[in-house]
Formats: C-alpha cells, sequence, structure tokens
C-alpha cells in the first residue's frame, strides 16, 4: 500500500507540472500573437495606399464587429464542447491566413472576406485564451495566482506589442506599407505551432449539444446579476477606450509625424499598459473591484477631454491612459468572470461578455470615425467624453446594487 500511495501522489505531481507548463507556453502562444508588425500601419496602409477614408476604414471595422458580434456564442462553444487548445489552434492558423489576405487586399471584396476571416479567428480566441489558463492553473491546484499570472501573461502581448510597434513603423519607412503585413503572417504561424504543445486542462463534462451549451450559458449569465451588469458596464467603458484606438494612426499622420516615428509614439502607452497590467491584481487587493473599475472611466474621460481640448501633437500626451485603462481591466475583468463562471460554460459566457463589448463598439466607432472625417479629431473626442460621462454613472449603479444585494444573500446562507 504504501508504494501505491506514493505512485499516486508522483502521477499527480506529474500531471500537475503538465498544467503548469501549459502557462509558459501560452505566453510563448501570446507573445506571437501579439508581435504583428502591421499593428502600427494598418490605418495608415488602408488610408494612404488603398485610398479609403477615415470614415469608411471606420465602417470596415464595424463589419468587423458585427461578424464578431454574430459569431462570438457560437465559437465560444467550440472551446467549451471540444477543447480551447483546439479553439486557440484553429485561430491562431486561420488569423494567419486572415492577415496573409488582407496584405492582398486591393479591393473592398478581398478587404471585407479578409475582416471575415480575422472575425473568425478573434472570435476563437475570445474566451478560449483565458479560460484555457484559468483551467490550467486550477488543474494545478493554483487557481488562487491567476490574477497575478493573467496579468504577467498580459503583460507580455504588451511587450510584444511594443517591439513590434517600433520595428512594423520603421521596416514600413524601409521598405513599404505591405511588406510587414506579410511578415506577420509568419509570425502568427509560429504561434500556431507553439499552440499544437498545449495539453488540454480538464473541464467539467461538456454539454451534450449546441442548443444545451448556449442555454448554460445563458442560465449562467441570468442567474449572477452582477455577472451581466459588469458585462454592460466594462463593454460600455472598453469600447470606447478601443474606439480611440482607430483614431489614433491618422490622428498622428494628420499632425505631420513620419511613418518610422508613429511606432515609436505608441510605445509610452503600451509601456504604462504593462506596468498596469502588472499590478492590477495589487490594486484590487487594497481599493477593490468597485473602485478599481471606476478608475477606468475617470482616465479615459481625462484623455478624450484632453484630446478634445486642443488639435495640437502635444495633446497625444493623454493617449497612454487608455492603454493603461484597457491594460489594467484585462486581468481584473478575467478575474473576476472566471471566479463566478463553472468550468462547461466558461469560454460561451466570456464570449457573451466580448458580444457586448463588440455591440457598443459597432455603435461608437462609426460616430467618432464620421466626426473625425467631417469635423475634426476634437469634435470626436469631445463627443467620446459626453457619452462617457452621460452613460457610466447609471452602468456602474447598475451594477454596484446587484454587487451589494449578491454580498447580502451570501452573508444570510
Amino acid at each position: 500500500m504504501p508504494e501505491q500511495t506514493a505512485q499516486v501522489v508522483s502521477v499527480s505531481d506529474f500531471e500537475k507540472k503538465k498544467w503548469s507548463n501549459n502557462i509558459w507556453r501560452f505566453g510563448a502562444f501570446k507573445f506571437f500573437v501579439d508581435f504583428q508588425l502591421w499593428i502600427p500601419i494598418w490605418v495608415i496602409y488602408l488610408n494612404e495606399t488603398r485610398g479609403f477614408s477615415i470614415t469608411e476604414i471606420t465602417f470596415l471595422d464595424v463589419f468587423l464587429m458585427i461578424i464578431l458580434v454574430i459569431l462570438e456564442v457560437p465559437t465560444g462553444i467550440i472551446a467549451d464542447r471540444w477543447g480551447k487548445k483546439v479553439s486557440l489552434c484553429y485561430g491562431a492558423f486561420i488569423h494567419a491566413v486572415a492577415i496573409l489576405v488582407f496584405s492582398f487586399a486591393g479591393n473592398i471584396v478581398v478587404i471585407a472576406i479578409s475582416y471575415t476571416v480575422v472575425a473568425v479567428a478573434l472570435t476563437l480566441f475570445s474566451g478560449a485564451d483565458s479560460a484555457f489558463v484559468y483551467d490550467s492553473l486550477k488543474a494545478a491546484g493554483r487557481r488562487g495566482e491567476y490574477q497575478k499570472i493573467w496579468g504577467r501573461l498580459h503583460s507580455i502581448s504588451l511587450i510584444a506589442s511594443v517591439v513590434s510597434l517600433v520595428l512594423g513603423a520603421f521596416l514600413a519607412a524601409a521598405t513599404n506599407l505591405w511588406f510587414p503585413i506579410v511578415i506577420s503572417a509568419g509570425l502568427m504561424l509560429i504561434a500556431w505551432i507553439v499552440a499544437l504543445t498545449f495539453k488540454e486542462p480538464p473541464r467539467e463534462e461538456a454539454p451534450s449539444s449546441y442548443r444545451e451549451t448556449i442555454l448554460n450559458a445563458v442560465n449562467v449569465v441570468r442567474s449572477k446579476p452582477p455577472v451581466y451588469t459588469m458585462m454592460l458596464f466594462a463593454g460600455f467603458v472598453m469600447a470606447i477606450a478601443v474606439s480611440f484606438s482607430i483614431l489614433l494612426q491618422p490622428y498622428l499622420r494628420s499632425h505631420g509625424i513620419e511613418i518610422k516615428f508613429i511606432g515609436i509614439l505608441q510605445v509610452p502607452e503600451q509601456l504604462l499598459g504593462i506596468v498596469a497590467a502588472l499590478f492590477a491584481y495589487r490594486l484590487v487587493a487594497l481599493i477593490g473591484i468597485g473602485r478599481t473599475m471606476l478608475l477606468c472611466p475617470v482616465a479615459i474621460l481625462i484623455a478624450a477631454v484632453g484630446l478634445g481640448s486642443f488639435d495640437h501633437i502635444a495633446a497625444f500626451a493623454f493617449y497612454p491612459l487608455t492603454g493603461l485603462v484597457f491594460a489594467m481591466s484585462f486581468p481584473v475583468l478575467s478575474t473576476y468572470f472566471n471566479d463566478r463562471i463553472p468550468s462547461a460554460s466558461r469560454a460561451t459566457v466570456l464570449s457573451i461578455y466580448q458580444l457586448t463589448f463588440s455591440l457598443f463598439v459597432v455603435f461608437f466607432e462609426p460616430v467618432l470615425g464620421w466626426l473625425a472625417d467631417t469635423r475634426d479629431f476634437p469634435t470626436a473626442y469631445l463627443a467620446a467624453a459626453i457619452i462617457l460621462a452621460v452613460g457610466t454613472p447609471a452602468l456602474y449603479m447598475f451594477w454596484r446594487r446587484a454587487s451589494i444585494r449578491e454580498i447580502l444573500i451570501e452573508q444570510e446562507i
């Protein structure tokens, strides 16, 4: 009997090590997923090489978001039914194809095709990535470390983004706007190869059908008011922050910034994001989830008012605040949702949040793009400030009441 007991412990430790190994492998995967040289120049590429206006580019992005909305939950089901590894592997391979198609986007039809393929890839990542890490840590007996580790993994993504911003812009300036896009397709293929080495973490028994999976996920969300109210609040705020990103490159070009410097000027935002992602869990421990999330719209509001107050390149100093918010919210929201979602529905429920976020972006992005095109950039930013100031208080209080009710119910139990 003693020998058998020792053998069981040994196997258990070996299994835990395999789940833990998923973490550093996922870090390598995320590095190559976000080490994309086309990021600092893609709006300029469409604007200056392909001849699209900012309004047209924002409507193309809306098209992408609509496809995301359509595919978000179905692809989340793939992760819950067939595994997070499967979803991440398909996502990386399809994304590589999408980038390659985008590089040959000579007309609106080809661009629409590339955007559709990108949407498929992004929705395969969405929800499956954080669920994969959460379930791996849970299997390794390290669930309590999730928020800290997810923040570190997100900082790896931001480091990759920093490097790609600088290299991508310089490569585009040295060659052309097309070349960095093609190279990025190869980098995404490396991410796919890394994903093939993942070990699927154990999970609860998956539902037997798509319909059952969707119903389970919807029931989870409906039964947890703090979850769906946080989805609405965070989706609204993050959509404003993300909508700023599509204006960033043309904003810099409108002030005469050369392409080779576009990436460098975006680096402070990413560096601030790295710090935010690494220390977000400490901030939550210090002031709580409620106050931490309340800081997000405040920071974006400051950025919007600053950018909207005067049309000068100096106002760009406010832009890093949007990156700080997005980076800080990433590990905080992921932990908040994952702690309240059962494993069998985790990816699907997280996809519902992404769907909510995408719907807000579909509304905000074209409005801001149209204002930047027909009026000017400060007008677009001030409009964002007004939207944020009007919508945030009600949505925050909506979540706050649901959260307080949850705490009172738990105390009664």
